[in-house]
């Protein structure tokens, strides 16, 4: 009997082991190279921004776009990164940028979005901001903002990083809401 439970249980680890190894190569082989400090576009193969927003750092020309948050996506247009990065040039009418920070992007749930650049922290406007909102609250069609739910970020314009902010002090436009 013991033997039997000693040999289950090593199955058990074996198993989960495996499960593991799998996952892990999985997620690196998914993994894009290493993304901090480089200059895009263009963007590694399969790799993509869809949406992107500028998040200045004054009124001067050159500070209105110094800084953006955008996303990384893959062929399938599904996001899977947050980026940050600075302006460095154009080639043509394309703005390139260097990449400063990037973060997973969200898990969400049914009924949630993430909004980029319109949020307020406090009370006050922050295009450098990103949080999950919950569009499947009661009456939230005839919300002008909702609440950050569970995940908020700030692009700190000094330092090019995210920075994670208390969901509890970020509200956000709701762009579905009726005029």
């Amino acid at each position: 009997m013991r033997r039997s439970h000693l040999l289950a249980m090593s199955r058990f680890i074996a198993v989960a082991v495996a499960a593991a190894v799998v996952a892990a190569s999985a997620s690196a082989s998914a993994a894009e190279p290493g993304l901090i400090g480089m200059i895009v576009p263009p963007y590694p193969d399969g790799l993509k921004s869809n949406t992107g927003s500028c998040v200045g750092s004054g009124s001067e020309p050159g500070q209105v776009c110094a800084r953006s948050i955008a996303t990384l996506d893959d062929a399938e247009d599904r996001t899977l990164k947050l980026l940050a990065a600075e302006f460095v040039d154009r080639l043509g009418d394309e703005p390139r940028w260097r990449i400063t920070d990037a973060v997973p992007y969200p898990l969400l749930r049914r009924d949630e979005l993430v909004v980029i650049a319109t949020c307020q922290r406090d009370g006050i406007d922050d295009a450098g901001l990103i949080a999950i909102i919950d569009t499947g609250t009661a009456h939230a069609a005839e919300l002008e903002m909702l609440p950050a739910t569970r995940w908020a970020m700030r692009l700190d314009r000094a330092s090019g990083k995210f920075i994670r902010v208390a969901p509890g002090h970020v509200r956000c436009y709701n762009e579905g809401a009726n005029e």
